[in-house]
C-alpha cells in the first residue's frame, strides 16, 4: 500500500513527463482497438454486400469456338438443376444485363441495368417480390414484353402510383410492368435496385445475341456447393464438346472468403505494427524509470540504511511503471472507443466498439509491459549501496 501511495505521489509531482511516458501505450492500445473494430466492421459490410448479391451460387461461363454448332447450354442446366439435383438447387437464370434507358410517359431514366432472366431469377439473385407477378415460364416460352422492376426504378418512374398494368419504355420498346421487387441495397441510383427483369428469350431482339453463355444456379445451402458443382462439371462436360467450346465454373462463395482471409491477414501486419507502438511505450516506461531511479538515489540509500529490504525498492519501482503503464492503457481504451465510433459511422455507417475480449486483453497487455520494462530500472535501484546512493547529489 505504501508503494502504491509513493507511486501515486511521483507521478502527482511531475504529470507532463508522465503523460509522455505513458504516450506511447496509449497509442499502441487505441491503435490495437480501432483496427480490430474496423476489421470486424469491414467483415460485415463485406458480408451484408454478400448477403445482398445472394450466397451459395454457382457460376457457369462458356465459350464457343465453333459458334455455329453451339448447343442451348441454359435448357440443359435448367433441366438438370430441377430434375437430378432439385433436392438441392433453388433456381437456374442467365446471367446477363445490359445497360439501357427507361421511360414512363415524361420521366426517363438513362442507363438501368436490364436483367434476362429466367422464372428462377429472383431467386438466383436475392430479390423478394413486393407486388404482382414475378416472370413465369410461359413469359419465357412466348416471348412475352413484360418486366419486373427494382425499387429504384419503380419508385423513380411511378412515385407513389401503382406500377403494375402500366407501360413501360425499355431502349424504345414497349414493355408492360407485372411485379414490383422490394428495396435490398438502398434504393438509389446504380445501386442493386435500379434494375430491371425481362424474359432471357427477349436477348436475340434485345441484344441481337444467338445465345448466352453466362448463368448462375443457387443453391439452397453451402454444404452442397461442392456436391452440385461436382454435378455441373459432369453436365457440362457431356453437354459441351471439347472441340466446339469450353465452359468454367465458379464458387460464388469464395469471392467473400478471399476477401475474409486477405483482411485477416491485413489485420495481422496491423496489429504488429500496433504491437511495436505498445513495444515502444515499454521502452519509453523504462527510460523515464532509469531517470526516476537517478534522480531518487538518495531516498534509496536512505531506504536501504534503514533496513528496508531489496524486495521492497523493487516494488516500489514496479508499482509505478505498473501504474503508468495501466494509466495509459484506460486512457488509449477510452480514446480506442471514440475513434471506432467516429470511423465506423463514417467508413460502414455503422456503431462499431471493439471486442470485449480484446479490450481487456490490451489493457492487460499494457500493464504486463510496464511490468517488463520496469523490471530492469526496479532492480537497478534495489542494487545500489547505501553509501554510494547517500553520496549521490
Amino acid at each position: 500500500m505504501n508503494a502504491l501511495v509513493m507511486a501515486l505521489d511521483s507521478i502527482r509531482e511531475k504529470k507532463g513527463r508522465s503523460f509522455l511516458t505513458m504516450l506511447g501505450i496509449i497509442i499502441g492500445v487505441a491503435a490495437v482497438l480501432v483496427l480490430v473494430a474496423l476489421v470486424s466492421g469491414y467483415n460485415a459490410d463485406i458480408t451484408a454486400y454478400y448477403e445482398k448479391l445472394g450466397v451459395n451460387k454457382v457460376g457457369v461461363t462458356v465459350t464457343w469456338y465453333d459458334s455455329s454448332r453451339a448447343v442451348d447450354v441454359l435448357d440443359a442446366l435448367y433441366e438438370y438443376g430441377n430434375g437430378e439435383l432439385g433436392d438441392r438447387v433453388e433456381g437456374v437464370s442467365p446471367d446477363v444485363s445490359v445497360a439501357l434507358p427507361l421511360k414512363y410517359r415524361t420521366t426517363t431514366l438513362e442507363s438501368s441495368t436490364v436483367y434476362f432472366g429466367s422464372d428462377q431469377y429472383a431467386a438466383c439473385s436475392n430479390y423478394t417480390l413486393e407486388s404482382g407477378r414475378d416472370i413465369k415460364s410461359f413469359d419465357v416460352e412466348q416471348r412475352n414484353m413484360v418486366c419486373v422492376l427494382g425499387s429504384y426504378v419503380a419508385d423513380s418512374l411511378f412515385q407513389y402510383a401503382d406500377p403494375i398494368g402500366e407501360t413501360v419504355y425499355i431502349a424504345g420498346n414497349p414493355f408492360t410492368v407485372v411485379g414490383t421487387y422490394y428495396q435490398k441495397d438502398g434504393g438509389t441510383e446504380d445501386s442493386m435496385d435500379d434494375m430491371v427483369v425481362i424474359p432471357y428469350s427477349l436477348d436475340r431482339s434485345m441484344l441481337q445475341t444467338d445465345y448466352l453463355t453466362s448463368f448462375t444456379v443457387k443453391v439452397d445451402t453451402s454444404d452442397h456447393m461442392d456436391s452440385v458443382m461436382a454435378g455441373l462439371e459432369v453436365l457440362l462436360a457431356e453437354t459441351i464438346p471439347s472441340t466446339v467450346g469450353e465452359y468454367a465454373l465458379e464458387n460464388g462463395n469464395s469471392a467473400m472468403t478471399e476477401s475474409t482471409e486477405e483482411m485477416t491477414s491485413m489485420s495481422v501486419v496491423l496489429g504488429g505494427i500496433a504491437g511495436i507502438a505498445l513495444l515502444v511505450g515499454g521502452i519509453g516506461i523504462m527510460n523515464i524509470m532509469l531517470v526516476t531511479v537517478t534522480e531518487r538515489t538518495r531516498e534509496i540509500g536512505i531506504k536501504k540504511s534503514i533496513g528496508a529490504p531489496r524486495g521492497e525498492i523493487v516494488g516500489q519501482f514496479l508499482v509505478e511503471a505498473a501504474i503508468l503503464s495501466g494509466m495509459g492503457g484506460v486512457i488509449g481504451i477510452l480514446l480506442g472507443f471514440g475513434l471506432s465510433l467516429v470511423l465506423g459511422k463514417a467508413m460502414y455507417d455503422l456503431i462499431l466498439l471493439p471486442n470485449g475480449l480484446v479490450t481487456a486483453g490490451a489493457f492487460a497487455f499494457s500493464v504486463v509491459i510496464g511490468i517488463v520494462f520496469g523490471i530492469y530500472p526496479a532492480v537497478k535501484a534495489s542494487n545500489l549501496q547505501p553509501v554510494d546512493a547517500l553520496r549521490a547529489d
